[in-house]
């Protein structure tokens, strides 16, 4: 249920329901009745047990979104299968009756679907998901598309040699997946799970089984468990349904169930914890410390009627209130952790539990556990405020109706993954609009003394588990096992208290500013744009849109950026806009904030970048006077608070402690620092020192001087605009704000890479695993037709690298080339290609590489590689073209760029135009063999 998953949902003030919604509405839900599949969907069995799922749905259009769902997954391995039920996810990409070896990815990619982005697939402890959207508007293509679902539910090749090329594969896929948080997890996972069988089959598996299995094990696996009657068949889409029904029959009626059928187990138990227990796990690679206490293990609910669901959102109200709570506790001057919530979560299949979670940075693990304990604890003593309910309910009927109100706008993919959960464990899917009037039924009903119980009658009898994983060089100053959970039972003898709180605003403004004036005005109709010019400097670009119902978004920027201001002030400018968002506007704090906005969906936030400086937001359309009225103040009534700044410093500086134990996170730090010389304006990973150069009262003054004038700045707004009623709220909000004439700017500090051909190797972490990165690029003249030449190679190489490191070499799980253009602050080029892999593979996949790259520009590229590239971008941009973030993004950039934004409506020709001669160009031009830099990361000597 879409509702139940969410969590953050919420309401209009409890009082106006009367006046919009009929005594009918109210009437129709009892709540002793079973909660009903919506009528949209198709579900339908056929007679071997095979499930399926149909729903037409234009969101995209000419797509539809197929799935194979198969309840099983690596709980059902025998002890010599242990991470088959993965490899068998990998093998049906490698070989299948219809598409043997790795034809079903050349042929997906050529008709413009991606391996990876768009075809995939999942394994987790009980099911296998397999991914697969589809061209629906060719015949031929969807017919294929059941083909291939076919092919995975029971035509799986299991070549032997296919399945020794495809051993390496998963191995540096389960390479990736080591290090701290892999080591730690091993140690503590039996423990958390009392010793369940799901501890010792954790879905990548062992090594040593997946070098070793006999070819037989996984044809094991395969016959067992790829049955009809485990199985679901989900269409979504733009398709109809009576032809997507006649293929479901067509194509998967064949399959019997094999005879003797070995029983699925519905759920694997989890042992009930008759003591408290606890654990401190550290890792010489962990950045942070995290605590987890896990309240109670109970067997899920099912939620079969409507007082099912009634429960969910009742205990959610009560989860969300916590959490509001624990996250003002962030905003404290010295706050006791970083993050904080709580919440009921899903286990495992079959099982959830009630637990908190936070990340504590350097704070003191004592201080942590009181704070979590002590504000759970007053609330079982003492409750909630009505006016904390109250703001609960606003939120989830706010958020329902946001989604009920783009019901006919909602994409595929995410009915999806209701169909998915239905399927998997028995979660209704009713529909959102039957959701959504049921929420406007119950919630006036929901008492504040039911809410309050949620937690007053958790299972306390149950032994609670208490976990802290932390880095290895704090091992002094952390607790042992027993002293954790001394810590944990000493918090619950700390005295409660009563939860007050100050009166929330009833505005944001003590006044409506005084109006600008429009001076220019003038419409595009091939774009369907409409641009505004104010009095005070500013410009608005308005595309009105109905890609969704109840949404606009806003991207305002300028020239500028916090390299304006000299290297003294770095720390100061670069994290100015980051302060005040953590200070608020006006009088009131980011706490007052998330009060007086309940009920309501805005959005701002204010940013500088290198160059750029600007804020972005969203708004519903209801929300739209107050959106302007937040973006309003940001430039005209910055708060400064010193309390709020060292909140902030605090948590980053506890965030950033130990961040370059992390060995991704030293090497792509070290990288930056070798390829721009030590400069101290490269881009890097902050630093936790960096924080205690920042002087509040010079970070606030260059705030208010970027944002105190407004000239310039140039405002695009997309999504359900009505023009003619917005432009008076523009010049009341945007048009009034102070503006001196100063030309924006940028500054270009000199930022240059090193040239030449640079080597180097760096040696960080325990793991047997290492990373390539190779950066090419140079100083070129900005030309946007030659940068989608360069694009476009870059996508041709990522095929080839898959085609040849991947699936012949058998050397990485996954890798990827980017590159691109910049125009400020001068014209340059960068390619970078990076892939992880075992260090005794470095230099002959890098060979590899470079003989891919010294191919394309003395053979050139194939017709075939390309045609795959212009078809995957034709039928993205055939999506795009429907999508608010598109559309903003391209015309911000349009505009900042000083180039023409119907550029973007001609960039389907612009694809078609394009030549292997182009690419062949592109790479002899891009890759230059005498400047580049190679750096490859080694573990630790």
């Amino acid at each position: 249920m879409k509702i139940i998953r969410a969590l953050l949902i919420h309401f209009f003030v409890l009082t106006v329901f009367s006046t919009f919604f009929s005594k009918e509405v109210f009437a129709q839900f009892g709540l002793s009745d079973k909660i009903p599949v919506d009528p949209q969907v198709r579900i339908g069995r056929l007679p071997n047990g095979l499930t399926y799922y149909i729903r037409r749905n234009r969101k995209p259009e000419n797509k539809v979104q197929l799935r194979l769902v198969v309840n099983a997954g690596s709980i059902l391995e025998d002890s010599d299968q242990q991470g088959l039920a993965h490899m068998m996810e990998h093998m049906n990409f490698n070989g299948s009756f219809h598409f043997p070896k790795n034809e079903l990815v050349s042929y997906l990619q050529s008709i413009g679907v991606q391996f990876g982005a768009d075809l995939n697939a999942s394994t987790g402890f009980d099911e296998t998901i397999y991914i697969l959207p589809i061209p629906s508007d060719d015949t031929g293509k969807v017919d294929k598309g059941f083909t291939i679902l076919e092919d995975w539910a029971g035509h799986a090749l299991l070549d032997t040699n296919e399945i020794n090329k495809e051993r390496g594969v998963v191995l540096e896929e389960s390479r990736l997946g080591k290090g701290a948080n892999e080591r730690m997890l091993k140690k503590y996972f039996p423990r958390l799970l009392n010793n369940s069988k799901y501890a010792s089959r954790l879905p990548i598996g062992k090594d040593e089984i997946i070098q070793h299995f006999k070819p037989e094990s996984l044809r094991r696996f395969y016959k067992t468990w790829y049955r009809p009657d485990l199985m679901a068949v989900i269409v979504v889409g733009d398709l109809d349904p009576a032809e997507a029904e006649k293929e479901i029959i067509r194509h998967f009626s064949g399959f019997k169930n094999p005879a003797p059928e070995q029983p699925r187990p519905p759920i694997t138990a989890i042992k009930t914890r008759v003591a408290d227990e606890s654990m401190v796990v550290t890792d010489k690679e962990e950045t942070n410390k995290q605590l987890s206490i896990l309240y109670n293990v109970e067997r899920s609910k099912p939620i079969i009627t409507w007082a099912d669901y009634r429960r969910t959102i009742v205990e959610n109200l009560a989860t969300a209130i916590i959490n509001q709570r624990l996250n003002e506790m962030t905003q404290l001057p010295d706050p006791p952790f970083i993050f904080a919530s709580v919440g009921f979560n899903d286990l495992v299949r079959g099982y959830r539990a009630f637990g908190a979670f936070a990340e504590l940075g350097n704070k003191p693990v004592q201080t942590t556990i009181d704070s979590i304990v002590v504000t759970t604890e007053s609330v079982r003593q003492y409750g909630f405020l009505q006016t904390e309910l109250d703001r609960a309910k606003s939120n989830l009927l706010n958020e329902t109706q946001k989604a009920a109100q783009n019901k006919d706008k909602t994409e595929s993919a995410n009915f999806v993954q209701e169909y998915i959960q239905h399927f998997l464990s028995q979660v209704p899917i009713p529909g959102i609009a039957k959701e959504f009037a049921f929420i406007q039924q119950i919630l006036p009903g929901i008492t504040l003394k039911e809410v309050n119980a949620v937690i007053s009658e958790l299972d306390n009898k149950q032994g609670k588990f208490v976990l802290l994983t932390a880095p290895e060089k704090d091992a002094q100053q952390l607790p042992g096992n027993q002293q954790l959970l001394a810590m944990f039972s000493a918090a619950h003898q700390l005295p409660t208290f009563r939860y007050h709180e100050k009166s929330v605003a009833s505005s944001l403004l003590d006044k409506v500013p005084q109006t600008g004036k429009i001076i220019s005005d003038s419409y595009n109709a091939f774009l369907g744009t409409l641009d505004l010019g104010f009095d005070n400097g500013i410009t608005v670009t308005l595309r009105p849109t109905d890609f969704k119902n109840d949404e606009i978004k806003m991207d305002a920027w300028r020239w500028g950026g916090y390299r304006n201001y000299p290297l003294e002030d770095k720390e100061n400018a670069t994290y100015a806009a980051q302060i005040v968002g953590a200070m608020g506007v006006k009088d009131l704090s980011p706490v007052d904030l998330t009060k007086f906005l309940s009920g309501k969906t805005v959005s701002a936030t204010p940013y500088l970048n290198p160059l750029e400086e600007g804020i972005e937001g969203s708004s519903s359309v209801k929300d739209f006077e107050t959106f302007l009225q937040l973006v309003n103040l940001y430039f005209t009534a910055a708060r400064k608070e010193e309390g709020l700044f060292k909140s902030f410093v605090s948590s980053q500086k506890s965030y950033l402690k130990n961040i370059l134990a992390n060995p991704f996170a030293f090497f792509s730090d070290s990288v930056m620092r070798i390829r721009y010389n030590n400069n101290p304006w490269a881009e890097r990973l902050p630093r936790a020192e960096d924080f205690d150069k920042i002087n509040l009262d010079r970070s606030f003054a260059i705030y208010k001087e970027i944002f105190g004038n407004a000239y310039g700045m140039h405002f695009t707004f997309v999504g359900n605009i009505d023009t003619n009623k917005v432009k008076s709220l523009l010049a009341t909000y945007l048009g009034s704000l102070p503006a001196q004439q100063k030309e924006p700017k940028y500054t270009d500090v000199g930022l240059r890479p090193v040239a030449g051909v640079n080597h180097v190797t760096i040696h960080k972490g325990a793991d047997q695993k290492s990373l390539v990165q190779l950066l090419f690029g140079g100083e070129t003249t900005y030309n946007r037709e030659e940068e989608l030449k360069l694009k476009a190679l870059v996508e041709v190489m990522n095929i080839k690298t898959i085609e040849k490191l991947r699936e012949e070499m058998s050397g990485i799980y996954g890798g990827q080339t980017r590159g691109g253009f910049e125009k400020r602050p001068y014209g340059h080029y960068s390619i970078s290609t990076v892939f992880p892999c075992g260090p005794e593979n470095v230099e002959k996949l890098t060979a590899a590489l470079f003989d891919l790259i010294k191919n394309a520009k003395e053979k050139g590229i194939e017709q075939k590689d390309l045609d795959k590239v212009k078809e995957t971008w034709k039928k993205q941009n055939q999506d795009h073209l429907k999508e608010n973030d598109f559309w903003l993004e391209s015309l911000s950039r349009a505009w900042i760029d000083r180039e023409d934004p119907a550029w973007i409506l001609h960039f389907a020709d612009k694809v078609d135009a394009l030549t292997t001669k182009d690419l062949q160009d592109a790479a002899n031009k891009y890759y230059d063999m005498n400047n580049y830099l190679k750096a490859v990361l080694m573990p630790e000597k």
